[in-house]
């Protein structure tokens, strides 16, 4: 309930839209009919008490405060979670139901990021007064096995054989920069400055100045100078002028690794070499510099598999 001048006012989320029902300008009656309109589910097609409901509510409220990306990819967990949970009373939700969800998953890694959010879903209930406890603290998750893969140099090659010039110049761009995906999907031309390219990461919301060398100048400027549809503001553009989405880009990647016959090879893979690289040149705080990571310990994460130790033998 919020008070806006002399009137108080039932504020809910609907759809991802804020709306406001007048109450009264008298306390005790607006108290009255805010409890009544809190009695009632708020959330269309939910049932009051449901996780499905709760799910509603941290969609409309928590998750407009977070970052674009992940927004995106929090949606898309919770419409995987409601069709699994929603139905149930929040209440009736057990840790065996959260363990036996881990073990059923045939998606190891998406199952403990999907009770993650389950998880973050719970608290914020508790908080509402929805719920009395977390049925996913305490459940361990699944085991995950680290990524080890390591672009070598001649696979690098040969992917950069195989791709027409966007792509060319997006892998040399990658590489040398050890951008995300997503930061270079949204590139634009404008984010070429005098001093270098100027980012602002999506992920981290941290801005990072890639300052020019003789490399990176040359990379940027091979891309500003392919053809792209007239008024398009994108460095790194599909046919029709716009950023690639994460399908078509997914899409151009795939058709790359089929035509180059390089195996199992994420284009993430491409940061963790970079990285790599990076760590062995200038040492492990260059790499966390480049990669734009405010703690060392997710650096190395990327590094520290894929580094071997070089051994003499005896004769």
């Amino acid at each position: 309930m919020y008070k806006r001048g002399e009137v108080y006012y039932h504020a809910c989320w609907i759809d991802r839209k804020l709306k406001w029902t007048r109450l009264s300008a008298n306390k005790a009656e607006a108290l009255t009919l805010w409890a009544a309109i809190e009695g009632q589910s708020t959330v269309p097609g939910e049932k009051t008490g449901t996780i499905g409901a709760a799910i509603a509510r941290y969609e409309g409220e928590i998750l407009p405060a977070l970052r674009p990306r992940t927004q995106e990819d929090y949606h898309r967990i919770l419409k995987t979670l409601r069709d699994v949970f929603g139905h149930m009373r929040i209440e009736s939700l057990r840790r065996p139901d959260v363990a036996g969800y881990l073990d059923r998953r045939s998606a190891k890694v998406a199952a403990n990021r999907e009770i993650a959010v389950l998880s973050s879903v719970f608290a914020y209930s508790i908080r509402w007064g929805w719920a009395e406890e977390n049925p996913c603290v305490g459940v361990r998750r699944n085991k995950e096995k680290p990524r080890k893969r390591y672009i070598t140099d001649a696979e690098m090659e040969k992917l950069r054989q195989c791709a027409d010039e966007q792509w060319k110049c997006i892998i040399d761009l990658a590489y040398l920069t050890s951008m995300r995906r997503g930061d270079i999907m949204k590139l634009r031309l404008d984010q070429c400055t005098e001093e270098g390219l100027l980012v602002a990461q999506e992920k981290t919301g941290a801005r990072v100045l890639y300052t020019w060398t003789p490399a990176l100048r040359a990379v940027v400027s091979k891309a500003r100078g392919l053809r792209r549809r007239i008024g398009s503001l994108s460095l790194f553009a599909s046919q029709d002028g716009t950023p690639y989405t994460v399908s078509g880009w997914n899409s151009a990647w795939r058709r790359l690794l089929a035509k180059s016959e390089v195996d199992d090879c994420h284009f993430h893979d491409i940061r963790a070499k970079s990285l790599t690289d990076a760590s062995k040149i200038g040492g492990r705080d260059y790499a966390q510099a480049l990669a734009g990571h405010a703690d060392g310990s997710m650096t190395e994460v990327y590094i520290r598999d894929r580094e071997f130790t070089h051994v003499r033998p005896l004769h």
